[in-house]
């Protein structure tokens, strides 16, 4: 998986650059399961194709679907890139990222 927006692509906007970040830790953090980080690794591929709010709606039901803890440093990140882009409730919304799921790292 490639670690920089690929060459030929625009920038990525500030949002999208946390939300790629966070499911790219994610990914290294849970290597030994292969289903969450497929699906992790399209929340990358969707910001990489300029799809921001889909890829926040996206890693708000992938931590819900799956269940995996979320560290508090992740949770922070996203939470700061759903303020910018005004949809809070995508990490809020049905229970995706609760305090309860918050790690301490």
């Amino acid at each position: 998986m490639c670690r920089r927006n690929p060459p030929g692509n625009p920038p990525l906007d500030p949002p999208g650059a946390v939300i790629r970040s966070v499911a790219l830790r994610m990914v290294r953090r849970l290597a030994d399961r292969p289903q969450p980080v497929s699906a992790l690794t399209s929340v990358v591929h969707m910001v990489e194709n300029d799809e921001t709010e889909l890829a926040m709606d996206d890693i708000g039901m992938l931590i819900q679907y799956f269940r995996f803890p979320v560290l508090r440093s992740e949770y922070e990140d996203l939470v700061h890139a759903a303020r910018l882009l005004d949809s809070l409730d995508s990490l809020t919304g049905g229970g995706a990222v609760g305090h309860r799921r918050v790690g301490e790292r």
